[in-house]
């Protein structure tokens, strides 16, 4: 059984999610339909060692 449900990995979702964990040691289940945290700030490094913004550049 979890505390609490949070929809979405992004930085809000996963800022929470900690904050939630860690401070109030609540139990936690995150949600996302991708199949990686970080939401659109997601990189990643393709096969020739570059990284890629996969989703853009980001601030």
């Amino acid at each position: 059984m979890f505390d609490y449900l949070i929809v979405g990995a992004g930085f809000a979702g996963s800022v929470l999610a900690e904050r939630l964990a860690t401070q109030s040691g609540k139990k936690i289940l995150i949600v996302d339909k991708r199949s990686h945290i970080g939401g659109n700030t997601y990189d990643y490094y393709n096969t020739d060692g570059i990284m890629v913004h996969k989703y853009g550049p980001h601030i």
